[in-house]
């Protein structure tokens, strides 16, 4: 017999909280969401998780200093088990991750049988429920990963797709917007923050052209380089407008 998890879910990006939600639901788990490190502690307090997927890069509260306050001796979360969930693979990362009191780390864009290990891993008496049919595969996707979006129709209802699409193309607007105030005031901590997250959406989406960009756009954003920042935004808001139109046209 499967064993009911209470399980809280920690990520500001909104694209990449209703994947992960998405993903636990089909477990058969229904986790309470909270949007950045403050909120996870506040949420802890109120009611016991056995288990906590964290965001590392999250404003306000990082998860690496979240997990340092819930692991504080007499908390309620100090039994959670604490999973981080980053973009980063960078060494020395789970390092950090487990230094500050996390007990797993899994890389993003998550995975359905990645997230359902792991799962299996920490609560050996958890048992998901039985899969249904696959659904039929979608046809190739040349500027959308096509195996990225088979796995998020997987995990969802026919309409997931076409939701995540539609906030993701909010997204743009909102980088779009950002990235130019930031310019305008000299704030490439501004730009960074901006691209990070557009990277994490476009991951998790399969959109490889921005989150290649964006990785550049973050390299460029650290060295506060004006001329490459300038020239790079230029080139990211043509790429934007091919996304645009593909969604679209394609009718996704």
């Amino acid at each position: 017999m499967s064993v009911p998890l209470n399980v809280l879910v920690v990520e500001d990006n909104v694209i990449n909280q209703k994947v992960v939600v998405r993903m636990l639901e089909r477990l058969g788990l229904s986790p309470a969401v909270a949007l950045n490190g403050r909120e996870a502690v506040q949420a802890a307090t109120t009611r016991p998780f056995d288990l906590i997927l964290m965001d590392v890069q999250m404003p306000e509260m990082d998860g690496l200093e979240a997990t340092k306050a819930l692991r504080t001796p007499g908390a309620q979360a100090v039994r959670s088990t604490i999973i981080a969930l980053t973009a980063n693979a960078m060494t020395g990362d789970r390092e950090r991750c487990l230094d500050a009191g996390m007990d797993d780390y899994l890389a993003k864009p998550l995975k359905q049988q990645e997230l359902e290990l792991t799962l299996r891993k920490w609560f050996p008496s958890f048992q998901p429920p039985q899969a249904g049919p696959a659904p039929e595969p979608l046809p190739m996707q040349p500027l959308i990963d096509p195996k990225r979006l088979d796995q998020i129709r997987e995990i969802g209802d026919p309409g997931l797709i076409k939701e995540l699409l539609q906030l993701y193309l909010q997204d743009l607007e909102q980088y779009t917007e950002e990235v130019r105030e930031a310019l305008a005031a000299g704030n490439f901590a501004r730009i960074y923050e901006s691209s990070h997250k557009l990277k994490g959406s476009s991951a998790n989406l399969g959109v490889e052209t921005l989150r290649s960009s964006c990785i550049l756009m973050e390299g460029y954003a650290r060295a506060a380089d004006r001329i490459s920042v300038d020239a790079h935004f230029s080139i990211m808001q043509e790429q934007m407008d091919e996304i645009r139109d593909y969604i679209t046209v394609a009718h996704l």
